[in-house]
């Protein structure tokens, strides 16, 4: 039925002034879709609902220039990214379960991408049931399939410099700090004609920016108080080692014992190594009641003023858990989601 839908869809006259999109997901948890338009000027929301087999259909007026769509499902945890072409039909064919799978056809950046993910499919649903088995847990497992992954992924652009599918793929796969170079290096791959795509653009504004919390830069200056009223900046660990930790109550990986933190703060003394753990919690009064049964002073600092906010931006940081590692000049020597990582390194440095 669907084939015949498209079929007839594509037979007929689309009008130049629509966007449309024809698509069928299977496995939804939900029926109720969101939808987001993403304009260079603005961007709109809709929501809209599959029939019972997983059937959506979309069709809006262009007026304002859509640079994408995206459509969330199964309650906003899950989406799809479809890159419109005025006139054309796009149709999207997936299964909820593997939304790294999800065929997305009709344009050259859909097509392109979905020729992608079919290179890539046996790894690209390895990697989503690693990732289901074992809740998102980094496993050595996990980090060969995605490091695969990306293997593909940069052969793609350097075969395709003239796609814009390329420019999607960069910052899809190698936006992170760590990827500076790699990202850098494919970015120069591109053709001439794509070094005003307003991605590319962004993307080295990013890279520019990341450049500023990579191993080697001076860290960043700021300074706010922490939950006992003391002033805190850079200054406050002149001459020792210290650790930046990016953290919050809510989030299981980021407690100090996942992440070492307990371990070197009891291994290394305060007078040669310190902590500050910045916290997206705003309600100090809980956190300095939660640290009351905690056998370790930590040095805190809460968002109750949006200070941790202004910090987490300074340092780049997207996610959490996120730790600095920093020397007594002020340099950046590691940056790490990775306790043991951390701990080795802390005590590589103050051998």
């Amino acid at each position: 039925m669907f084939e015949t839908i498209v079929t007839l869809l594509l037979s007929s006259c689309i009008s130049e002034d629509k966007y449309i999109i024809e698509g069928r997901m299977s496995n939804l948890e939900s029926t109720t879709l969101y939808v987001v338009y993403e304009g260079y000027d603005n961007n709109a929301v809709d929501t809209l609902e599959c029939n019972e087999k997983g059937h959506f259909h979309i069709s809006r007026e262009t007026g304002d220039e859509i640079s994408e769509i995206n459509i969330y499902y199964n309650d906003k945890k899950n989406v799809i990214t479809v890159y419109p072409s005025s006139g054309k039909t796009v149709e999207i064919d997936g299964d909820a379960h593997y939304p790294r799978l999800t065929e997305i056809k009709g344009g050259e950046v859909n097509n392109k991408l979905t020729q992608f993910k079919m290179k890539a499919a046996a790894l690209l649903k390895e990697q989503t049931d690693i990732e289901n088995n074992t809740s998102g847990s980094m496993t050595p497992q996990l980090v060969n399939v995605q490091h695969e992954i990306r293997r593909l992924a940069r052969n793609f652009i350097i075969d395709n410099p003239k796609e814009e599918a390329s420019v999607i793929l960069i910052s899809e796969y190698f936006s992170r700090p760590e990827d500076i170079p790699q990202a850098t290096e494919l970015l120069a791959v591109l053709a001439p004609e794509l070094k005003d795509n307003a991605t590319v653009k962004t993307l080295k504004a990013e890279i520019e920016q990341a450049k500023t919390t990579i191993a080697g830069a001076k860290a960043p200056w700021f300074s706010v108080m922490n939950i006992d009223g003391t002033a805190i900046s850079p200054a406050s660990f002149i001459n020792k080692y210290w650790i930046i930790a990016f953290t919050a109550s809510w989030c299981d990986m980021c407690r100090t014992e996942v992440l070492m933190l307990d371990r070197i703060s009891t291994e290394h003394s305060r007078d040669s190594l310190d902590i500050l753990l910045v916290s997206l919690d705003d309600n100090a009064k809980d956190l300095r009641e939660m640290m009351k049964s905690d056998t370790l002073k930590w040095n805190l600092v809460c968002d109750s003023a949006g200070q941790a906010i202004d910090i987490f931006e300074k340092y780049n940081v997207n996610y959490m858990p996120d730790c600095y590692m920093i020397d007594k000049d002020g340099i950046i020597r590691l940056r790490t989601a990775n306790g043991t990582e951390l701990k080795n390194t802390v005590d590589e440095l103050m051998r």
